[in-house]
C-alpha cells in the first residue's frame, strides 16, 4: 500500500522506516541480527515502552549493547551482533555473507 511502512518495528532498522520502498538487502541483515539478539536474550534490541510511538523509538534510539541484556555472552560474539545492529548513519553489514563470516570468526 502506497505510503505504508511494512515490517515488524521490533526487527526494523531506521533505513527501512525512512525509505521502505528503496530498502536495500542490508535491512534484512539488520533484522536477522535483531532476531539473533532476541533469540539469545529474549529482549528486542531497542526498548519499546508502552504508550510510546514505536516509529519514533526506531528513529531516535540505538540498539542497546547485547551484553547489557546478558553480560555472560562471549565478548567477540557480542561485538559482531552489536556491530550488525548499528543503523546510524548506515548499516554496517551489507550482506548476509559478511555477517555470517564475522559470526563464524567470533565463534
Amino acid at each position: 500500500m502506497t505510503g505504508e511502512v511494512t515490517g515488524t518495528p521490533h526487527f526494523m532498522p531506521r533505513q527501512q522506516l525512512m525509505d521502505f520502498r528503496n530498502a536495500q538487502p542490508e535491512v534484512d541483515v539488520w533484522a536477522m541480527a535483531a532476531t539473533l539478539y532476541y533469540m539469545l536474550t529474549l529482549h528486542y534490541p531497542r526498548d519499546f515502552p508502552r504508550g510510546k510511538d514505536p516509529w519514533q523509538i526506531i528513529l531516535q534510539t540505538d540498539a542497546l549493547p547485547i551484553r547489557q541484556r546478558d553480560p555472560f555472552l562471549p565478548a567477540k560474539l557480542a561485538e559482531v551482533i552489536d556491530a550488525a545492529l548499528v543503523d546510524n548513519p548506515d548499516i554496517r553489514f551489507k550482506s548476509a555473507t559478511a555477517f555470517r563470516e564475522s559470526l563464524a570468526a567470533a565463534l
